[in-house]
């Protein structure tokens, strides 16, 4: 065997070793890619999940909306406003979820990073957006029982203090989750626990992987 045989074979061997790295490069980013898209199932199953009930809660709260609004009762009528206040939150909300659904569906994560990236972030920032208005509704619930007949006019001295320290407690609460919930802030303690609840954990690990997977092509 000559000089040129050993290079030939040493050539084609050569080919043969980074096809197989090429090859290995190739499986392992599908591998990352599938790791990022699993992350993000969570969150799809928690938005298909909430649809469904919540399509159901507002049409229970639409029908208390309506049943109110054809009995003609709309002053002092505490029940008809604290409802209908609840209704049109949650139909927020409700429009939310399809959205982050229909946001989390349209991303693909055969693209390149650099695409899915700015996607997931829109995402995030979406979900953090949304969460705002899901404490809005608090302080209704505190007011769902009460009727003009007998409050304030009607109620002691006591009842109406609880009543109101319920109900400011529960607006406090609320404006608080308002006012809290922006991306700066998404690095506190109790901010980024209740966040965590809204599916924006899956959206991080997703976000992990793909860095992950960045990574590994600017290596290459």
């Amino acid at each position: 065997m000559n000089d040129q045989d050993i290079f030939t074979l040493w050539k084609s061997q050569d080919q043969k070793i980074e096809a197989i790295m090429a090859i290995n490069a190739k499986l392992l980013k599908d591998q990352i890619s599938q790791k990022a898209k699993k992350a993000l199932g969570g969150l799809k199953a928690e938005k298909i999940t909430g649809i469904v009930f919540g399509s159901v809660y507002l049409v229970i709260l639409g029908a208390l909306v309506s049943l109110g609004v054809m009995s003609g009762n709309f002053s002092g009528n505490y029940f008809l406003w604290s409802v209908t206040a609840i209704f049109l939150i949650n139909l927020k909300i409700f429009s939310d979820y399809i959205r982050h659904l229909v946001m989390s569906l349209k991303i693909d994560f055969s693209g390149p990073v650099a695409e899915i990236q700015p996607q997931l972030i829109e995402l995030r920032l979406s979900l953090i957006r949304s969460v705002g208005y899901v404490g809005l509704q608090l302080p209704f619930y505190s007011t769902l029982h009460l009727h003009s007949s007998w409050f304030p006019d009607q109620a002691n001295l006591a009842g109406i203090i609880i009543q109101s320290v319920i109900t400011l407690s529960f607006t406090a609460v609320a404006i608080w989750i308002f006012v809290k919930f922006r991306p700066e802030n998404s690095n506190q303690k109790t901010v980024k626990w209740l966040m965590s609840l809204a599916g924006i954990k899956e959206v991080d690990r997703s976000l992990a992987q793909l860095e992950e997977l960045n990574q590994l092509e600017l290596s290459n």
